[in-house]
């Protein structure tokens, strides 16, 4: 299996759209994707909400757009008005911390599909890791995804097995068949992803999986996205390597 040609636009080999609901889960830059994606939706002329089902740092309005927090009176009518004057708006549910905010119930995420015409929801937290297996009560993803999108670091390649780049490392230890410590290797990698209880199992019925693979930021991290994605079709549809942050993309499948 080859890449496909290089592209630019992360909605469209995900196949999302007008109606879509986007779960982003796994580790290694689920926030900087979601706000990329967000960003490409509005050059379409898409109306999107970006939320979230664990929680959020506190990021400037410059990346979030206007920020609006469920559990403060005037809501509803705030929403609206900024999806009215900026087409995106970040829904939150309550600050905590001035740097955390939570995020909202699943079912609150699964009405607003009613209210915009894409909803980005961040549905994991990996502690700012770049690889994990989900525990059992992972990830809190919505009834109505449309998409799920797993993501890995490809930084993570290279490293030890161990807690400074690996969340929930004993379940990732456990899928590759390796003890922390050893070396995090292109099996450990795809073992994580395909874990038959991890992430291919929290795939809602009737949605599309697909994996990002982030940071392929050298010759040899471009080459192990090459080697890893066709070993990751199935159980996914699909496999994007590229920046988060923005620039050109590889697709498989």
């Amino acid at each position: 299996m080859t890449a496909a040609p290089e592209a630019e636009d992360l909605l469209t080999p995900l196949g999302v759209g007008r109606g879509s609901l986007l779960a982003v889960v796994g580790a290694g830059g689920k926030t900087t994707l979601i706000y990329r994606m967000a960003a490409e939706a509005r050059r379409r002329g898409l109306c999107v909400i970006v939320t979230a089902t664990t929680h959020m740092g506190s990021l400037p309005q410059s990346v979030t757009g206007p920020l609006v927090l469920a559990a403060e009176a005037g809501a509803g009518p705030a929403l609206g008005l900024a999806l009215e004057r900026e087409g995106r708006v970040t829904l939150l549910g309550e600050r905590v911390r001035d740097d955390k905010i939570h995020g909202l119930d699943p079912a609150q995420v699964d009405s607003l599909l009613e209210q915009a015409d894409l909803v980005l929801v961040e549905a994991d937290g990996a502690r700012s890791r770049s690889l994990k297996v989900p525990a059992e009560h992972e990830p809190v993803v919505p009834s109505r995804t449309s998409h799920l999108l797993v993501l890995a670091a490809l930084d993570v390649l290279g490293h030890p097995l161990g807690e400074a780049r690996v969340h929930r490392v004993e379940l990732v230890a456990a899928a590759a068949g390796k003890l922390e410590g050893q070396t995090v290797d292109d099996d450990t990698l795809v073992a994580a992803l395909r874990q038959p209880a991890g992430y291919p199992a929290r795939v809602p019925a009737g949605a599309v999986a697909a994996v990002f693979l982030n940071k392929p930021e050298t010759d040899d991290a471009r080459a192990a996205a090459a080697r890893i994605a066709p070993r990751l079709i199935p159980p996914y549809a699909r496999v994007i390597a590229g920046s988060a942050r923005g620039g050109p993309l590889q697709v498989w499948g």
